[in-house]
């Protein structure tokens, strides 16, 4: 008897894992879900909770203290990105003023969802 080479031992099951299900998708079909997928962090604005305002507060905090490069995201009407070194957090306003190059960004605090520092 030949042995199939795809078959893993996954405690006292034989499997052959992603092979068995990927016969039964169409091509058209893998096509629609990945595009499907695509669209879909698109539509709602994510919500943040406490533990990550708490995060992205001192995250901010620390890279406008550092005067490090930082990326935020944030939301404008879709998932935005912008790169570049905060300038002022200015609390009367609630805005984030980000020098990227030779222009500067105001993002509101509401519209933020990330920050991560490039060093």
């Amino acid at each position: 008897m030949k042995k199939n080479q795809h078959l893993t031992v996954k405690g006292d099951v034989l499997d052959r894992g992603q092979l068995k299900w990927g016969a039964l998708m169409l091509p058209e079909h893998v096509r629609m879900l990945r595009e499907w997928r695509a669209d879909e962090p698109s539509l709602h604005k994510p919500h943040l909770d406490e533990e990550e305002l708490g995060l992205l507060q001192e995250e901010i905090g620390i890279a406008h203290q550092r005067q490090c490069m930082a990326e935020l995201r944030y939301w404008d009407g879709g998932l935005a990105v912008v790169s570049g070194t905060i300038m002022s957090v200015d609390l009367s306003t609630q805005t984030v003023e980000v020098l990227s190059g030779t222009t500067a960004a105001r993002i509101d605090f509401d519209d933020l969802l990330g920050i991560r520092t490039i060093d």
